[in-house]
């Protein structure tokens, strides 16, 4: 059932909607048929009409002549180069033109629809590629990557131009008008998202990995760096370059560049948690580094470093496509591409997880990774908890003391059975790999611990840490924290001022601290835009609208113009819909981002007290 579930979430999510890469191009082949035959009856009906009027033939000729043009359509004919049909094509003129461009839009319809199933054809292949191997993985990606970016960026060229020319043979054919803004708004649609595409094609992200740390050189922590040698030299791979030190619930360790504190660090880097070393053991430790070390033998961090730069492109490509509006259908063909070579990264990175266990379990001892892993489990997942807790409160925080309320907490939260819960699910935090669950990973050295085994290892202290070993380690678990903390709280407190329905001067002020009343001032003498946190106001208004009566926003466009459209709702005289002109103030983007902003904070306030009241 769970599995049922499961694919038919995969089915929801990548493949219906990447079906709609057919969809245009599936219409554009219907219409221009349509089109087509509507163009061959209204000819045909001219041509009778002729044939019927003209007195020099006789009756035996007009049923020749009708014979002929009923079996030779009109669009056939403008697109023959025979002679035989030169004097209807002739007689048709310039009705010709068009019966050519149904044509046209057919054949480009067809060829759209064929790179789209070539295009489906090649992902499915790349995709499945991936699974085989790691060499082959990346071969597949950058294959599939080439080809599927040009690929796509044909299907919105070919249909964006497809739009253009429907929106022009939509109208006229079926209302026998055209409406130039129409085809001039879709024009322009078509050009942007052209324009954004090529851009995205050949830009380059930026790919910094900045990391939250401290770099620890060998001078500062020499016992500990003796012991990364002395791990490296067993499973025979090169030790790192550097040694970060910083408080996040991880251990990693990267080929690529690290960027701290403003400097740019190359070469092999390992990250240590200060806050999971002061819960290990030495020999804990040494089997988290040890696995760390592993993912360097295994060719792992070396493999990321290949993928990383093009899967971050692919990223900054499909975030193109998303935002572009017309290119939404390719946006979703090559989503579903991307989750199919996900599940691969995925398989591939627990795999190297399991191996790098093994690898770590051979030079320490399976029992040492059972216990770390467990350790970082519940450190993790607690304080998730202790964080999740403090940012859900809706009072502000004279201070957050996280790091103390975690090592507070732990001992009652290691008794209890929530721990346990947690533990079943528990997958550790690592910001390049997918982790299997601890379960599976523990079955993998061998060990098994049941629920009190685990609680014992988490009441156990520590005797001896390799925190010790790093010189003012206290210091730069100090000044992490404290950082880390102070944006902690910075974010809690833009929250409480969503949050806030202000019903005392003191949340009242809160609120106006980040969404102070504005003023916009506009182009003309008089007219001026007002807003705050509860209500907008123009100046042609008689009266303020509070956003709570806001049901809808748009922009709209009228006599070359921009406006702020509101539908009002509720009790009074003040309803049904008011504009902002846009062209009127001085900020137009100005006006329009604030209105976001101060609406959104509204609805966010609102669906905060209705969950609350739920709750």
């Amino acid at each position: 059932m769970a599995s049922t579930r499961k694919s038919l979430g995969i089915v929801q999510s990548y493949v219906l909607p990447a079906l709609l890469l057919f969809a245009l191009p599936v219409f554009g082949l219907w219409f221009s048929g349509y089109a087509s035959g509507h163009f061959d009856a209204e000819v045909l009906e001219v041509i009778e009409k002729q044939i019927a009027r003209d007195p020099e033939m006789t009756a035996e000729d007009r049923q020749e002549a009708m014979d002929f043009y009923r079996a030779v359509p009109a669009s056939v004919a403008c697109q023959s180069q025979g002679e035989e049909l030169a004097s209807y094509r002739n007689g048709l003129g310039e009705a010709c033109s068009d019966a050519k461009q149904f044509g046209w839009a057919y054949l480009a319809s067809w060829a759209l629809l064929a790179l789209g199933l070539a295009s489906t054809v090649i992902a499915l292949l790349c995709g499945l590629a991936a699974f085989i191997s790691r060499p082959i993985q990346y071969g597949s990606f950058v294959v599939g990557w080439l080809v599927l970016r040009i690929n796509s960026a044909l299907q919105v060229v070919g249909q964006g131009v497809l739009m253009v020319w429907l929106s022009y043979w939509l109208t006229a054919i079926w209302t026998n008008r055209y409406y130039p803004k129409l085809i001039g708004m879709v024009g322009i649609l078509a050009a942007i998202a052209i324009f954004l595409v090529v851009v995205a094609i050949f830009s380059r992200p930026p790919r910094d990995f900045d990391v939250e740390a401290e770099e620890v050189p060998e001078a500062r922590a020499p016992e500990l760096w003796a012991c990364v040698r002395r791990l490296c030299e067993r499973l025979q791979t090169t030790p790192p370059d550097h040694i970060l030190a910083g408080i996040d619930t991880n251990f990693f360790v990267t080929e690529s560049d690290v960027r701290v504190d403003g400097r740019v660090l190359s070469g092999r880097t390992l990250f240590v948690s200060l806050s999971l070393l002061r819960l290990l053991e030495r020999s804990e430790a040494e089997a988290v580094l040890a696995h760390e070390m592993g993912h360097l033998l295994g060719g792992d961090t070396g493999h990321s470093k290949r993928l990383a730069p093009m899967l971050s492109h692919f990223g900054h490509y499909l975030q193109t496509l998303y935002e572009g509006g017309v290119t939404r259908p390719v946006f979703y063909f090559m989503a579903a591409y991307r989750g199919l070579f996900e599940l691969s990264l995925g398989r591939g990175r627990r795999a190297s997880e399991l191996a790098a266990d093994r690898l770590a379990a051979g030079v320490t001892s399976g029992q040492d990774i059972a216990r770390s892993l467990v350790k970082v489990g519940a450190y993790s997942s607690f304080r998730d908890r202790v964080e999740a807790k403090l940012f859900a409160q809706n009072e502000q925080h004279q201070s957050v003391a996280i790091s103390q309320r975690v090592a507070l907490g732990f001992s009652e939260y290691a008794q209890s059975e929530v721990v346990h819960d947690d533990l079943q699910v528990a997958v550790t935090p690592h910001p390049f790999d997918s982790h299997p669950p601890l379960g599976v990973r523990m079955q993998n050295v061998g060990v098994q611990l049941k629920p009190a085994d685990m609680a014992q290892v988490l009441l156990e202290p520590v005797q001896s840490s390799w925190v010790e070993a790093v010189e003012d380690a206290e210091a730069i678990e100090a000044r992490l924290w404290g950082a880390y903390e102070a944006r902690f709280s910075e974010a809690h407190d833009l929250a409480l001022a969503r949050r806030y329905e202000p019903s005392t001067d003191a949340e009242r002020e809160h609120v106006e601290k980040f969404f102070p009343a504005l003023v916009f001032e506009g182009k003309e003498a008089g007219y001026e835009v007002r807003m705050d946190y509860a209500q907008v106001s123009c100046s042609e208004w008689e009266h303020p609208i509070e956003f709570e009566r806001i049901a809808n926003a748009s922009t709209s466009e009228r006599l070359f113009k921009k406006y702020l459209d509101l539908e009002v709702t509720g009790e009074g005289r003040f309803l049904g819909k008011h504009s902002i002109c846009l062209s009127k103030v001085q900020d137009a983007d100005a006006v329009l981002g604030a209105f976001q902003r101060y609406l959104g904070r509204h609805r966010i306030a609102k669906d905060h007290r209705l969950s609350s009241q739920a709750a």
